[in-house]
Order: C-alpha cells, then sequence, then structure tokens
C-alpha cells in the first residue's frame, strides 16, 4: 500500500508538469510552461506590455520581441528582446509578419474602447498562422465583436485563444469563477449575486494609454445586472466604503462600465453583477466624477482624451510619488440564502501586477495539462474550475494579499499561498 502512494506520488511528479494530489497544476510549474517558448507582445514598448515582456523574460522564455508602430523606445539591451515594427491595425503592415518563430502572440496595443466596428486583424493574422493569441481588451463590445467574427475560424484552425487577460479584467472574471465553483453545483447561478470591487492608487503608475482608456470608460454608463435585467448608473457618482484587507484597509469605490459585469453575466449566467472602482487620494475620486458629467462626445473622443492626458502626465505623475502603485481587487459572491464568500488581491504596484497576471494567462494558453480549447474564449470560459487555482495563483506569484472568506485559502489561489 506505502509502495503503491510512494509510486503515485513519483508518476505525478515525473510528468512534464506537476500536478497537487487534487488534481490541479500547481502555480510555479505553470509558470514553468513559458520556460523555452517565443512570444511576441505587440504594444510592447508601452507600459503595460513592457510590464509583460518583462515578466515573460523572468519566467525563462527563450525570446520576447516587441512590437510597435516604431515610435516608442526601441532599445532592446535589457531581458534579450528584439523589435519588430508592426502596426497591429494596418492590413499591409501585417502581410510581411512572420509569425512562423512565435509559441504565442499577446496583443497590449490599447485603448480598446470605441474599437467594436473594427475587425481583429492582428488576431485574424495569428489565425492563418495558426500562432495562439492572448490579448488585455477591457472593452465588451470590442471583446465580443473578436468572438463573433473569428470563434468558428479559431475551431478550423485548431488554435486556442483568450481575449480580456490581465489584472482587471482577467483574473477578477477568474475569481468569480472560482468563487461559483466553490458554491457547489446545485447552486444555482442566476440567483446568485456578484460584486467586483477595484482599487488603484493614484494612477497606478499608469502611461497616457490607460489615461486614455479610462476617459473613454467614463463616456458610458455603468451597466448593472439585476436579477437578469440590465440596468444602467451614473458612473462615479455614489459611493460605497470596500475593505480590501489590512495592507489597503478601507477604500471608497462608485460604478463604473467594467467588462466584467457583462462578460461573467452572460458566460458564467450569474443573475446580478455590478462592478466599483475607486482611487486614492479622494480628490482623484472627485475629479473622475466630474469628468463623468462632461458630454460623452468629448469623453469618447480617443485623439483629444490622448492630448488631455499627455498634458495632465506631469501633474499624474507628482501625485503618484505620494499616493503609490496599490492594485486592490475584491469578488464578492452572495446566495439568496445569505451565504458569500469572496476573495481578495492586492499587489504593490499596478505595473507589473498586470505583467505577472498576463504572463499567467500566456503559461495557462500554452500548457498542455490546462488544455485550453480552440476558440475564441473570455479567461472564465477558457479555464476549466479545476485549474482555476493555478492560474490565480501564479497570477498572484508576488502579491502580498490573497485572502478568501467562507472557504481555504488554496481553494482559489492553489497551493503556492
Amino acid at each position: 500500500m506505502f509502495s503503491l502512494f510512494k509510486f503515485s506520488i513519483l508518476s505525478l511528479t515525473l510528468l512534464g508538469e506537476k500536478v497537487s494530489l487534487t488534481g490541479s497544476l500547481s502555480p510555479s510549474n505553470l509558470l514553468s510552461t513559458i520556460s523555452d517558448r517565443s512570444f511576441l507582445v505587440v504594444g510592447g514598448t508601452g507600459r503595460v506590455g513592457g510590464s509583460v515582456a518583462r515578466s515573460l523574460s523572468n519566467n525563462g522564455a527563450k525570446r520576447v520581441a516587441v512590437g510597435g508602430r516604431g515610435g516608442g523606445d526601441t532599445t532592446q539591451g535589457d531581458y534579450g528582446r528584439d523589435y519588430i515594427v508592426v502596426d497591429k491595425d494596418n492590413a499591409e503592415s501585417l502581410v510581411g509578419l512572420d509569425l512562423s518563430s512565435f509559441d504565442l502572440v499577446v496583443n497590449t496595443a490599447g485603448p480598446f474602447q470605441g474599437k467594436s466596428k473594427d475587425s481583429n486583424l492582428l488576431m485574424e493574422k495569428c489565425l492563418s498562422s495558426k500562432v495562439p493569441y492572448i490579448d488585455v481588451c477591457d472593452d465588451f463590445e470590442t471583446a465580443k465583436r473578436a468572438k463573433q467574427d473569428f470563434s468558428e475560424q479559431a475551431v478550423a484552425a485548431n488554435v486556442p485563444i483568450i481575449i480580456s487577460t490581465g489584472c482587471w479584467p482577467g483574473v477578477s472574471s477568474l475569481m468569480s469563477k472560482a468563487l461559483l465553483h466553490e458554491l457547489g453545483e446545485e447552486t444555482d447561478p442566476s440567483r446568485i449575486s456578484c460584486k467586483f470591487q477595484f482599487f488603484t492608487a493614484g494612477s497606478g503608475n499608469a502611461g497616457v494609454t490607460l489615461l486614455v482608456a479610462t476617459f473613454l470608460i467614463l463616456a458610458e454608463r455603468a451597466l448593472k445586472v439585476v436579477d437578469g435585467v440590465k440596468m444602467y448608473e451614473k458612473p462615479m457618482d455614489v459611493y460605497e466604503t470596500v475593505d480590501f484587507g489590512p495592507e489597503v484597509g478601507a477604500k471608497y469605490v462608485a460604478p463604473l462600465n467594467l467588462l466584467e459585469t457583462a462578460s461573467v453575466a452572460e458566460t458564467l449566467k450569474i443573475g446580478s453583477v455590478e462592478s466599483l472602482f475607486g482611487t486614492s487620494p479622494n480628490f482623484w475620486n472627485s475629479l473622475l466624477g466630474f469628468s463623468a458629467k462632461f458630454p460623452t462626445s468629448l469623453l469618447s473622443n480617443e485623439p483629444l482624451m490622448r492630448a488631455l492626458s499627455s498634458f495632465s502626465m506631469p501633474i499624474v505623475r507628482v501625485v503618484d510619488k505620494f499616493a503609490g502603485a496599490k492594485n486592490a481587487m475584491r469578488v464578492d459572491l452572495t446566495t439568496q440564502d445569505d451565504r458569500m464568500v469572496s476573495a481578495t488581491y492586492a499587489h504593490m504596484d499596478l505595473e507589473p501586477c498586470v505583467g505577472e497576471c498576463v504572463a499567467a494567462f500566456a503559461a495557462a494558453t500554452l500548457s498542455k495539462e490546462v488544455g485550453v480549447r480552440p476558440g475564441v474564449w473570455f479567461t472564465e470560459e477558457a479555464i476549466d474550475a479545476k485549474h482555476c487555482p493555478a492560474v490565480l495563483g501564479a497570477a498572484a506569484v508576488n502579491a502580498f494579499t490573497k485572502s478568501t472568506k467562507g472557504l481555504p485559502n488554496d481553494r482559489i489561489w492553489g497551493d503556492n499561498t
């Protein structure tokens, strides 16, 4: 009996990717999937893309190339990266792009708001090259357009694609799936309430593109789903206090139109969903609320918002020196009989946080153990419930808070906690 047990442990360990006795892949071994693989990070000269490139390199990637239009910092002396000139929105630029040497393409070139009428040319290029693709799209309509355009083609080409990866969206949506799974199969999702709560200190050291995306989101009414019925609220208008744990504390948050609200209501069939966001110092919240009252025609004007963001950046950087860049998210699921399960994640700095989260989804996409199916998927569709703790644990490898309420930590964050 004891010999058989030792043999079973040995067999599990000798697999290319170690699994735990519960059948879940460990976070550390999931990240080892990145080792000796080659990646192209489009938009890699920006803050988000640069963070993704660093995280992939730090996890042992053989090659991390960054792609851009040529206007960014192309000095690639660190992390062994090389630079490829490519415009993801220009068909002619993509014709000559050779993807044959890459295992995965990561698209971080935003903003993604207001692009739902545009075809995703880079995704189409990846499919024709039979190369897996992930992105950090944070706009539901843009993401949904990609699913409609390319899902069947991805299945036919046998190519897995995960859209809307990263911290939030991405990890946040997967947290909701993991929590829903823990409530049990007998739980009716349509009778569940899911609340997403997010906090970023200052701008989170964001670059211009992320500030532009914030203004574009403020142009939208905040979606709230109540018992399957869609409702819309004023963004950043009515605040409530949320506890993000001892390291971050209680923060003010208010409704914002974030992708998770629409995606988990549609994919997980959760009946009631809302998303709230807040920042600090508190006058930033007031400024966001004031900005949300601007005419939609102004807030949705991307060139104008880019100019405003560039003009504001020196002031933003001064405030960031005092506010820091902490990033936190909390997801609560509540049943009709008031049983609540909750998970909280917090990181010292938004910039590396996003890179680490995207790297976790990159590893999941390439992992044979996770086995992402061919097609175009949101994160909560792509990852089976049994593998959620491994992916979430990999994303939270450097988080200072990864806690739960109503269930053990390892049920959400894996066995590296």
